[in-house]
C-alpha cells in the first residue's frame, strides 16, 4: 500500500552557486532533529504518503500555499479567471528562484503538469488531477499529444491553465504538490520517482534545500538562502531520522535523540499528555477499513453492513484509542466547505453510521448465515509497526465474534504489507487517508471505479455517477448534494468501505526544547518556522 495521509523535503543548492559565507549561514545554530518513517517518495508526481509530502511541502512551493487558516497566492502574485471559468491567468513572482539561483519560470509549471499527464511517465496521480486539465484525461488515456494540454506559458512570468469544467475549488486543488514545478534538466525517469533522492539533482524552489540524503537513514535539510522569503525561515537545519516504529520514535524522544515526533504509541497518550510533550490540532484524515469486495462472502453489501453496525466507534476512538482519535459519524469529517462558505459538509450531511448489533445479526441471517454459521474465517491483514493497529483489530475480532464471525489476525512487515494491499491479496485491512486539498471530493475521489488507492476493488455505478455528476457541476449547493450521495452511497447503501474514526495531528516534543511548530488548516505542521533550544544538535 502506498501511505496516504502527506509533506515534504527541500532542495539541494548547486556548491558552486552560493559563497562559502552563505553556507556557513544555513547551518546555523537552529537545528530540529525528527524521526518519520522510512523511504518518503520526494518526486511531486509519485509521492501518494504523509512522510513524502510532509518534506516536500519544505523543498518546493506552488502557485499556492496552505495556511493555518486556508490557503493564499504563494509562487504567484496574482490570478485572473476568465468570464466562463474555464481559464486561470497567473503572474507569477519574479523573485522566485530554484535553490541553484535559476528563475522559476511559467515554463517549468508546463513542464510539471505535462509530465503529471504524460503516459509514458504513468505517475501516480496522472488521471485523479490531470482530469482537471483541460485534454489532461485524454492526454493520460492516450488519445492526444502532451503538447496538447490546454496549459501554456504566455512568457517567462504569464502561466495560463485552461480547465477541462469548471472547477470552483481549482485553486484549494493548486496547493496540492503535484501542481508544483519542476526542473526538466534534473528529472531523470525511472518509474518511481527515486531521482529525488539524490541531492546533486534536488533543485527546489522552496523555503529549505536537501543536502544529504540517505532514503533508510536519515535526510538532511538547510534553509534554501535563494529562497525569497528566506528572512522569514527560522530554522536553519531539519535532520529527520527514518524510523519505521512507534515505539523506538518515542524512545528516541525521551533520550534527546530526537526533538520532535509525529508518531507514538497511543497507549502512551495520558503520560505524554501529562509530560507536556503532547500536541495536537485538526487533521482532515480518515481512517477505515478495505474489505475486498470482489471476494465471497465479502462481496455481499449486507455481509458488509452487518460487519460496520457491530463496531461501536465511540468506544473505539475514546476509550481503546485514549481519545487520541474522534469518532466517525460518515467518512468525511468536519472541516470542509459545504454548500456556502460558512457551511461544514459534515454538519449539512449529518451522522451516517450506527451501532447496532441485532440490525447486524438480521443483516447476516439475511445474507445466509443466521448466528454466523457456515460463514468462512475471515483474514485481518494489517501492518506490525504499530500498536494501534493491534488494538484495532484484535477490538474487531472481539465485535464480530459476537455475530458469531471467527477471524484469523496476521500482522505483517509493513512492505509485505504494501504490496499485498496493491495486489488486492487480502479479505480485511485497514487504510488511511488524508485530504489533499480542501473540498469533501477529494475524500471521496479514492473510491470511483479504479483508483489505485481503491484496493478493496469497490465498484459502483451509482456511486461513480454521483461523484462524477459532481466534478462538473457549477452550481455549489447542487455540487454538495451530489456528493453526499455518493457518501450515502459508499458507506450506508453499499458499504464499499468501512470508516473508523478521523485522526487528529499529533506533535510530540517538549516546550523547553521546541517552539514555534505551526499546524495548517490541512493538519499540516509547518516545521520551516520551529525555534529550538538546545536539543538533539547540541548533545
Amino acid at each position: 500500500m502506498r501511505k496516504i495521509l502527506s509533506l515534504v523535503l527541500a532542495v539541494m543548492m548547486m556548491l558552486g552557486c552560493v559563497s562559502i559565507a552563505s553556507a556557513e549561514e544555513a547551518t546555523g545554530s537552529n537545528v530540529l532533529t525528527m524521526a518519520m518513517g522510512l523511504n518518503p517518495n520526494l518526486d511531486i508526481h509519485w509521492n501518494a504518503g504523509s512522510t513524502g509530502a510532509q518534506l516536500i511541502q519544505l523543498m518546493y512551493e506552488g502557485l499556492y500555499r496552505t495556511t493555518p487558516t486556508g490557503f493564499e497566492l504563494a509562487g504567484a502574485e496574482s490570478v485572473e479567471t476568465s468570464e466562463d471559468g474555464l481559464t486561470w491567468t497567473f503572474k507569477l513572482r519574479q523573485d522566485a528562484v530554484w535553490n541553484d539561483g535559476k528563475p522559476v519560470t511559467a515554463a517549468d509549471y508546463v513542464y510539471s503538469m505535462q509530465r503529471l499527464v504524460n503516459p509514458e511517465v504513468g505517475t501516480t496521480y496522472m488521471k485523479d488531477y490531470g482530469q482537471f486539465l483541460k485534454n489532461g484525461l485524454a492526454i493520460a488515456n492516450g488519445e492526444m499529444e502532451v503538447e496538447e494540454l490546454g496549459v501554456k506559458a504566455i512568457d517567462d512570468y504569464t502561466l495560463e491553465i485552461q480547465l477541462e469544467n469548471v472547477c470552483s475549488y481549482f485553486d484549494a486543488l493548486l496547493c496540492y504538490s503535484t501542481f508544483y514545478p519542476l526542473r526538466s534538466d534534473v528529472v531523470v525517469e525511472d518509474g518511481t520517482g527515486n531521482w529525488a533522492w539524490e541531492v546533486e539533482r534536488s533543485i527546489t524552489n522552496g523555503p529549505m534545500k536537501m543536502t544529504a540524503c540517505d532514503e533508510e537513514q536519515e535526510i538532511v535539510l538547510e534553509r534554501s538562502e535563494t529562497y525569497y522569503g528566506a528572512a522569514d525561515v527560522e530554522l536553519d537545519k531539519l535532520v529527520v531520522k527514518m524510523v519505521d516504529d512507534a515505539n523506538t520514535t518515542l524512545s528516541m524522544l525521551k533520550t534527546g535523540d530526537i526533538d520532535l515526533a509525529l508518531t507514538y504509541p497511543s497507549e502512551e497518550t495520558e503520560s505524554l499528555i501529562s509530560e507536556g510533550l503532547y500536541h495536537t490540532g485538526p487533521a482532515l484524515a480518515s481512517s477505515f477499513l478495505l474489505v475486498n469486495t470482489q471476494k465471497e462472502p465479502l462481496n455481499d453489501p449486507n455481509v458488509r453492513k452487518a460487519l460496520s453496525l457491530a463496531i461501536d466507534r465511540e468506544y473505539l476512538a475514546n476509550v481503546l484509542m485514549a481519545g487520541t482519535k474522534e469518532p466517525a459519524v460518515a467518512y468525511v469529517g468536519h472541516g470542509f466547505p459545504g454548500s456556502t462558505a460558512d457551511q461544514d459538509f459534515r454538519t449539512e450531511g449529518g451522522d451516517l453510521l450506527s451501532t447496532d448489533v441485532e440490525a447486524a445479526k438480521q443483516l447476516l441471517a439475511d445474507a445466509g448465515y443466521p448466528n454466523g454459521e457456515g460463514f468462512p474465517v475471515i483474514e485481518c491483514s494489517y501492518g506490525n509497526n504499530t500498536a494501534d493497529n493491534t488494538t484495532l483489530f484484535e477490538y474487531l475480532q472481539a465485535c464480530w465474534e459476537e455475530l458469531g464471525i471467527q477471524t484469523v489476525l496476521t500482522p505483517m512487515e509493513p512492505a509485505a504489507m504494501t504490496e499485498l494491499r496493491d495486489a488486492g491479496s487480502f479479505d480485511i485491512t485497514n487504510q488511511n487517508w488524508g485530504a489533499d486539498y480542501f473540498d469533501a471530493s477529494n475524500m471521496l475521489s479514492i473510491f470511483v471505479t479504479g483508483n489505485f488507492i481503491n484496493a478493496g476493488r469497490y465498484s459502483s455505478e451509482a456511486f461513480d455517477t454521483a461523484y462524477n455528476t459532481a466534478l462538473t457541476t457549477v452550481d455549489n449547493a447542487e455540487r454538495m448534494e451530489l456528493l453526499h450521495q455518493a457518501e450515502q452511497t459508499l458507506v450506508v447503501d453499499e458499504v464499499g468501505m468501512i470508516p473508523l474514526y478521523h485522526s487528529k495531528t499529533v506533535v510530540l516534543y517538549s516546550d523547553d526544547v521546541v517552539s514555534n511548530v505551526i499546524f495548517d488548516a490541512n493538519g499540516k505542521i509547518e516545521l520551516q518556522h520551529a525555534v529550538v533550544t538546545g536539543g538533539a544538535a547540541s548533545n
